[in-house]
């Protein structure tokens, strides 16, 4: 029998693509159908046919509909349906994406503060995300997965990129890419020879990286990568001044001045290059650079000097800003990696720490991560192992992992990505479903849809270890992760044994509200640290059972807190039921508060804060930063007291407050958002902490946050 197709070929009619077809078909709606009954359906289809010499493609649709309908499979049959009339489907879809896209050009789009929508090439990549999100939304997600993020019960994050395959935030290994050279879009790099050469270089490889990912992108210990290129450069001045005639002394001062030089322009160049040129997906490279640590024992004190050094004018370079008043920037993210015991015996570090601590009371970054502290898993891999695990984008972390010679590896891995649940509906449900039971109810809920989120990122870990390494050769063929060294026509493969997948945690605050009736800061967070353990308690179970590296994530949420707010608003209105929060003291309807943090509005101290959140914040090892608002970052003392503090406890810690320059008279300020105290101009670049990290809340009246972030900026009291 002949199966003519649409173009009038045909091709030999056989029963496994029927088969497969239907299998795709069970798969969106949910519905396990095992071989026999799959034989079954196609024995039944073959039958009907009788001994027809051919049939078009649209009849065999319509007899496998019929016949899905008939052996009582009728869910499939719906869904086989659904893709079988897709011109109808395709056409409510486009409707909605040329609305999108209508918006996006009118108006531009806040979702994520990483973009400026302003732009050409932004507003393409926004265009294009919104039909690459709907395909993968209506085509590779099941049934009841949309039915759960389209009410909220979970949140996908990155949608618009799932159907890429692509990796998420990463740790990457430039020092292993730049070593010996490398290529990049079909052209041979050699290795640099200079210092000011391999920053240029660097930022060449981010912008090109980070395209062929989502998240964050870490250049982690950079201060010690750039160490032999500062060493080239000095060789080489040293012989450029010796061929002169010069003396040592002098040769030794024009030498280092060149170098320092060379550091100036190179970071200069760097903070350009991120915060004016979109990478080709659209946004600007979310880049974070660590630096700060190394073992005193393993380097000369010419080499402790120069690591001191490269991360000085670094710091430098940020405090000075841009252009003839020194605007200030918001990439790359610092973070200084603070080991209390290198602090205190070698004076270089402690001289870093002081001009970090300067940096951070006038920008807010550098953030710091503690690497000494009795308390949390990066000091506890950091002392054991010796390896450290820098954070990637706002605040995700890597879970430990081990090669086979029992080595920590970090440097050179990736998060596959995150899924988040909306704990507030989950709660709200349980009490709408068993008002006699509900505490014991939302345990139960919260268990499925764990397991929904385990589910996916199966066929996420399946989906990548499918991809050729050619899709992100930089990171697969070039050696910019572990043991990526593989031919470009060779599958990603066992390289995800150490790729790490988010289960994201929001809105603790406001879901210890529905729980107790009181603010998380009231009820002392017992509620928020039993969901978190019992998160660790099941996802230890799911990694030793899967095999896969699962971690609790707390989730940042810049236009999540706002998406969750409404989808919790709008389930209330369906279920008929009333919104606490639009009547509450310290919450609003329009935002949801970030993760594990107490609310924004709550009136307490920065040591204050520091305890509170201690407990969840070393919960959360996947995915945690803990931050504390300043009244008056210009107090170095307060600031320094603040910092230490925050590493005594194990924290990843960041200090906040809003950083306002004024493009009328110049001047800066701190913690103003809409006019100058200096001239009362309105023309104000304020930068705000978003989330995790640092983006642009006013830009000449204008923001690249979205509303419900917004409103809970102008909260503030506490963050």
């Amino acid at each position: 029998m002949q199966v003519i197709k649409k173009d009038n070929t045909a091709e030999e009619f056989i029963d496994e693509k029927i088969i497969d077809a239907v299998k795709k078909a069970a798969f969106r709606c949910d519905t396990m159908i095992d071989d026999d009954g799959l034989s079954c359906i196609a024995t039944e289809v073959r039958t009907r046919l009788g001994d027809r010499a051919d049939v078009t493609v649209a009849e065999l649709h319509e007899l496998v509909i019929a016949v899905l309908s008939f052996l009582q499979y009728k869910q499939v049959a719906e869904a086989y349906a659904e893709y079988r009339y897709y011109k109808t489907t395709y056409a409510r879809t486009f409707e909605q994406l040329r609305q999108d896209a209508d918006d996006v050009l009118r108006l531009g789009d806040r979702e994520n503060a990483n973009y400026d929508s302003s732009l050409v090439s932004t507003k393409g990549s926004l265009i294009k995300g919104y039909l690459t999100k709907s395909l993968y939304k209506q085509f590779y997600l099941s049934g009841k997965e949309k039915a759960l993020i389209e009410r909220g019960d979970i949140y996908i994050h990155d949608l618009r990129d799932m159907i890429l395959g692509c990796i998420n935030c990463c740790l990457f290994d430039i020092g292993h890419v730049l070593k010996d050279g490398f290529e990049m879009s079909n052209v041979q790099y050699s290795e640099p020879k200079t210092v000011l050469s391999a920053l240029q270089v660097i930022g060449d490889i981010t912008l090109v990286a980070t395209a062929q990912q989502f998240g964050g992108f870490t250049l982690p210990e950079l201060d010690k990568v750039l160490l032999p290129y500062v060493m080239k450069s000095l060789t080489s001045a040293r012989h450029k001044y010796a061929d002169l005639g010069l003396d040592a002394e002098t040769i030794a001062r024009v030498t280092a001045r060149d170098v320092e030089r060379e550091l100036e322009q190179g970071f200069q160049s760097l903070e350009l290059k991120l915060n004016t040129v979109p990478c080709s997906r659209g946004d600007f490279a979310f880049t974070t650079i660590t630096f700060g640590q190394w073992d005193p024992v393993k380097y000369t004190e010419e080499e402790r000097h120069w690591l001191m050094k490269i991360s000085s004018i670094m710091l430098q370079v940020r405090r000075n800003g841009h252009g003839k008043d020194g605007k200030p920037v918001v990439f790359p993210k610092l973070v200084y990696l603070y080991d209390e015991k290198q602090i205190a015996e070698d004076k270089a570090s402690s001289e870093l720490l002081d001009e970090a601590v300067k940096t951070s009371a006038q920008c807010m970054y550098p953030d710091y991560l503690s690497l000494s502290s009795e308390n949390g898993s990066v000091s506890e891999i950091f002392q054991k192992y010796g390896a450290i695990t820098s954070p990637m984008g706002c605040r995700a972390f890597l879970s430990l992992w081990q090669n086979e010679d029992g080595e920590a590896i970090t440097i050179g891995r990736c998060n596959i990505g995150a899924v988040s649940l909306n704990l507030p509906i989950i709660l709200k449900l349980a009490q709408l479903q068993h008002p006699d039971s509900w505490r014991t109810d939302f345990w139960r809920i919260l268990d499925e849809r764990l397991e929904f989120i385990r589910a996916f990122f199966k066929k996420r870990y399946d989906i990548i270890r499918n991809q050729k390494c050619s899709s992100n050769p930089l990171a697969f063929t070039q050696g910019g992760f572990y043991e990526g060294t593989k031919s470009p026509d060779d599958r990603v493969g066992d390289l995800v044994r150490y790729m790490t997948a988010s289960f994201g945690i929001t809105a603790l605050d406001e879901a210890t509200y529905l729980w107790s009736g009181q603010r998380l800061v009231e009820e002392g967070g017992e509620f928020s640290a039993s969901v978190l353990r019992h998160l660790k308690e099941k996802l230890q179970t799911f990694k030793e059972e899967d095999g896969y590296l699962y971690a609790i994530y707390g989730t940042p949420a810049e236009s999540l807190c706002a998406t969750q707010a409404r989808q919790y608003d709008r389930f209330c209105a369906d279920e008929g039921v009333d919104n606490v929060f639009r009547h509450t003291e310290h919450y609003s309807p329009e935002y949801f508060t970030n993760s594990f943090h107490v609310n924004v509005t709550e009136d307490i101290t920065p040591f204050e804060k520091q305890d509170r959140e201690f407990i969840d914040f070393h919960l959360c090892e996947g995915g945690h930063i803990q931050y504390v608002r300043l009244d008056n970052p210009e107090n170095f003392a307060a600031v320094k007291a603040v910092i230490a503090r925050g590493m005594k406890k194990g924290f990843y810690q960041g200090v906040n407050f809003d950083s306002a320059y004024c493009g009328d008279c110049g001047q800066h300020s701190t913690n103003v958002l809409f006019k100058c105290p200096h001239c009362g101009s309105e023309n104000l670049s304020v930068i705000s902490r978003v989330c995790g990290y640092l983006g642009y809340s006013n830009v000449n009246g204008m923001s690249r946050m979205n509303d419900g972030k917004m409103a809970e900026i102008r909260n503030r009291r506490s963050m």
